[in-house]
């Protein structure tokens, strides 16, 4: 009989453990959300191109190096908690970095760190996937290539494509992607309302 009630409770715990986790972390990402302060990120082409799959964009960051700590040589691949600000046009990018864990509603996790010659280090940004109903993922795909092909030349002045992140603690969540300013399902209505203007127009 107390075996069989060792077994129920450890069946109980190993049950709640399982709800627990994903619960925590929506909770993580729902309370960046709601309190996190607001950056804009830069994106650019992913190359190869390969934006879409499935039902999400695949996302590319224009500001992801940051100079080589000297102290520090051990880096590369490493975890980092990398430091924003806001620059002259108010777009993120990084101004420090730490392999010690850092709080503060300006900093972000970063992971896959290299070397990007001597004295710099590149990084990937975790929030990287923006999601998309199927009905609209098409389209939307096509207009965020176009933008991101604009902005090869358009400079830092006027960005056709850029996302929202709400930062909190270490924590990134995308809040928006905007292109031509316009959140992204507008674009989309705005780009098929104008075709079908045309299309009537002939």
């Amino acid at each position: 009989m107390k075996k069989l009630n060792v077994r129920f409770a450890l069946f109980v715990l190993v049950a709640v453990a399982s709800v627990a986790a994903p619960l925590g972390i929506i909770w993580k990402y729902e309370n960046t959300l709601r309190h996190g302060a607001l950056y804009k990120f830069r994106t650019r082409p992913v190359d190869p191109y390969d934006a879409f799959r499935g039902r999400y964009v695949t996302l590319s960051y224009a500001d992801n190096v940051l100079e080589k700590p000297k102290s520090d040589g051990a880096l590369r691949d490493d975890i980092l908690y990398v430091r924003l600000k806001r620059d002259e046009e108010g777009f993120a990018v990084p101004v420090a970095a730490s392999r010690k864990p850092v709080s503060g509603d300006d900093v972000v996790t970063v992971t896959n760190v290299w070397h990007r010659g001597a004295d710099q280090w590149r990084f990937n940004y975790p929030f990287n996937r923006y999601y998309l109903p199927e009905d609209i993922a098409p389209e939307a795909e096509k207009l965020y290539a176009a933008a991101n092909s604009r902005g090869r030349n358009a400079g830092a002045q006027k960005m056709p494509a850029y996302v929202t992140v709400r930062v909190r603690n270490g924590v990134g969540v995308i809040e928006e992607l905007y292109i031509d300013g316009k959140p992204v399902r507008e674009a989309v209505r705005a780009e098929l309302e104008k075709r079908k203007k045309e299309q009537d127009g002939k």
